[in-house]
């Protein structure tokens, strides 16, 4: 049987559009209650396009979102080209946000009470890839009380606007996304809101971090480090601390959790470093600077401390303790010192302990919280130490 010619693609050209005083209704039954959007006052003009591509169509349109709100939609667009395309710039200026209550409450479990919104976007497709970032100017953004009920989601989005919020209670944010058409699942409106959730997630995995980009800085404040071993806040981490406490004195409603941590790979072995140092110290008194001694000095130090330990030492062949070089008595002791998993607890307490001492008559004491400690590393993701105290914010 000869093989059937497959037909010609149609041939398709629509001209120059012109929209006057037009009306666009939008309703979602889908929503309990429904949400309805009305643009009204629609003027403007698409070029001609069509399936034979040539250059794209000019658009330019202008009308009023709920009679309020002017938007503006201006940009390049050929849909019906072999490979679709579109360059296009959106503005909508004083959206008020308790008209997607509906959709909030569904998704993230809380109504909006008050807030207005506006938007500056710029979707971009070209050879079936997406690009698009949406920038988001919200005032005033406030949220009623949870809503519970069959089908109702849970975010975090009250801790996420407090973080986000500036003095002034505004919110200014950019959320880029990108995607493909070559997904089977892909869809323009769960891609913007996979990226607002994740925004809203970093509200609880990383809300320092999401404080820092909303205040213009790169900084990741939600730790501070310790040495191996420590439990002595350095310069670096008293900075770092510093610049918590000014974070929380321009969020007086947040409060800080303390997470004493300790990593057993790096810890085990510097707390034998740091108690054969104490013990060091205690034969040379409170009142000396081991750090600032002559090797020597520290020897002598070192070799009373080592005299006085209570392990068994290495013994000649008369019974008599052998002399011991300095490294070696110092491997020794380290050898000997009683690190167990107590002792590694204790650590993480005694750093959470520093942090709050810190803290203490620069934030006031009941919004600080010292939460349980965590007894090795997992969960840590970024690249800074593991030994440390983790912040959190509630």
């Amino acid at each position: 049987t000869a093989a059937t010619t497959a037909a010609p693609a149609a041939d398709i050209r629509i001209g120059q559009i012109t929209l006057a005083r037009g009306h666009l209704n939008y309703t979602d039954n889908f929503i309990k209650p429904n949400y309805t959007a009305n643009i009204t006052q629609l003027d403007g003009k698409i070029g001609a396009f069509g399936t034979a591509g040539g250059p794209p169509a000019d658009l330019n349109l202008q009308g009023q979102l709920d009679d309020n709100a002017p938007v503006d939609i201006t940009g390049t667009i050929n849909p019906l080209a072999p490979v679709a395309f579109l360059d296009v710039k959106g503005k909508a200026d004083g959206v008020e946000l308790t008209h997607l209550s509906p959709y909030f409450g569904k998704y993230t479990g809380y109504p909006i009470t008050k807030g207005r919104l506006t938007m500056d976007v710029h979707y971009q497709l070209d050879n079936g890839k997406l690009t698009a970032d949406n920038h988001l100017f919200i005032d005033q953004l406030t949220f009623g009380d949870r809503i519970n009920g069959p089908g109702i989601s849970h975010l975090p989005v009250k801790l996420a606007v407090t973080l986000l919020k500036n003095s002034q209670g505004q919110i200014d944010v950019h959320v880029p996304v990108s995607g493909s058409l070559d997904d089977p699942k892909f869809s323009v409106g769960s891609l913007v809101w996979h990226a607002f959730v994740n925004l809203i997630g970093r509200a609880v995995t990383s809300p320092f971090r999401l404080l820092s980009s909303a205040m213009g800085g790169g900084q990741d404040l939600g730790y501070v480090e310790f040495a191996p071993g420590s439990d002595v806040l350095d310069a670096d981490a008293q900075s770092r601390l510093a610049q918590v406490v000014k974070i929380l004195q321009k969020k007086p409603s947040l409060k800080l959790d303390i997470i004493g941590r300790v990593d057993p790979k790096f810890d085990e072995h510097g707390l034998r470093k740091v108690m054969v140092d104490e013990l060091v110290q205690q034969e040379a008194g409170r009142d000396v600077n081991l750090a600032k001694l002559a090797p020597d000095t520290y020897d002598k130090y070192l070799k009373k401390a080592y005299k006085h330990a209570k392990f068994p030492k290495p013994r000649d062949l008369i019974g008599l303790t052998k002399s011991q070089p300095p490294e070696v008595m110092h491997k020794l002791l380290e050898t000997n010192m009683p690190v167990n998993a107590d002792a590694l607890r204790h650590l993480a307490e005694r750093r959470a302990d520093a942090v709050r001492s810190w803290l203490h008559g620069k934030i006031a004491d009941e919004r600080v919280f010292v939460l349980a400690p965590k007894l090795d590393a997992s969960g840590i993701t970024d690249k800074g130490k593991t030994t440390r105290v983790d912040f959190g914010l509630h």
